[in-house]
């Protein structure tokens, strides 16, 4: 049993130095290991391969883990970074979102008499205002050429009545006129006649 680990030892380390002259240029794990197969010495069915070639394996694979792992730990560390940034991004697209929003909203709603209408229904009112100012408009224009052909209508009243009046005043001083003289010639008369009367006495 002695003499078969002293051999296995052995032709470990005949392995190791034949891994050791072998090419440098190639040194991934895989390569390592099915080298050091090749070159290792037969011993039954046994590989006799180098302490000094496992050992230059071993290193290989902790150097191999220890970038692996350094790999890991920067491509965490990009995750962390990224996932900052994803949740910047994230926060900056909800803001713009908002910001949107707010925007939408003030492009579709306005102000008006201190309510937020939406420009249909702000249009609605306003066709509404429009069409009740019109009709206003135009019941004030019917009631105004209705008073002004009352007024017309009053004022020929009043001027034929005035005519009336007028002519019907220069009548009535006709007729005192007339009456004036008549009563003139008669008290002339009866003068005339007291006088004659008075010359007979």
């Amino acid at each position: 049993m002695r003499m078969r680990v002293l051999h296995t030892m052995i032709l470990f380390m005949l392995s190791a130095t034949m891994i050791a002259q072998s090419s440098p240029n190639d040194n991934s794990l895989g390569s390592q290991f099915e080298t050091m197969k090749k070159e290792s010495n037969n011993y039954q069915i046994y590989k006799v391969v180098k302490v000094t070639t496992l050992d230059a394996f071993w290193q290989s694979a902790k150097d191999s883990l220890r970038k692996e792992q350094s790999e890991i730990k920067a491509l965490r560390n990009e995750i962390s970074q990224l996932s900052a940034k994803v949740i910047e991004l994230n926060a900056a697209v909800a803001e713009r979102d908002t910001s949107l929003e707010a925007q939408a909203h003030n492009i579709e709603h306005m102000d008006f008499l201190g309510m937020s209408l939406t420009k249909g229904v702000y249009k609605t009112i306003s066709w509404i205002l429009i069409v009740a100012l019109l009709l206003i408009a135009i019941v004030l224009f019917i009631r105004f050429n209705s008073a002004h052909q009352v007024t017309s209508q009053t004022r020929k009243d009043y001027q034929i009545l005035q005519d009336e009046f007028d002519l019907h005043r220069q009548k009535t001083r006709e007729n005192e006129t007339k009456l004036k003289r008549d009563l003139q010639t008669e008290i002339n008369k009866y003068e005339e006649l007291k006088g004659e009367l008075d010359k007979k006495n």
